[in-house]
């Protein structure tokens, strides 16, 4: 996904990708093989999504350019095939882990995004949304209160 939608026509009027986004606390994941292991387990059905590939993908990402932002946040994400719509995961890990972050903090918290492979123009827009420096802290905050829809609906329309 770090391939930029074309310049021409505006991606923002064009209809957005249904987003399920979904809250996990306290999970217990010592590094990001585990973590991306826990995401795995919660998207992998067996049948459309095979077992292992969401952490497959989320790994290949993460290899090719770290996902952490620093300030102890991470925005891992991939292109999955078979994904039936995008998904947001907020996960609040028991202890932080390394994420090779800019600012050497180690991570507590992620914004996992998947969405459908290929990802689309707005699937772009979208991760550019949700790894925004002023996006990003609202958004936290929004999850860490459970406010799944309200998060939802802000990122969706930029607010």
């Amino acid at each position: 996904m770090d391939n930029h939608p074309p310049a021409s026509g505006n991606v923002l009027d064009r209809p957005q990708p249904r987003l399920d986004v979904e809250v996990h606390l306290g999970v217990r994941a010592p590094d990001t093989t585990a973590l991306f292991n826990f995401v795995d387990g919660i998207v992998a059905d067996g049948k459309r999504v095979r077992s292992g590939s969401v952490a497959q993908q989320l790994a290949l990402r993460q290899v090719r350019r770290g996902t952490a932002l620093g300030g102890g946040v991470a925005v891992p994400h991939a292109a999955v095939r078979h994904l039936p719509r995008a998904r947001l995961i907020y996960i609040r890990l028991q202890a932080a882990i390394a994420m090779d972050a800019p600012d050497l903090e180690p991570v507590s918290e992620t914004l996992t995004l998947l969405v459908r492979y290929p990802p689309s123009p707005a699937d772009h827009v979208l991760l550019e949304r949700v790894r925004d420096p002023y996006m990003n802290p609202a958004l936290i905050d929004l999850l860490r209160k459970g406010c799944c829809a309200e998060a939802a609906a802000r990122l969706l329309n930029g607010a």
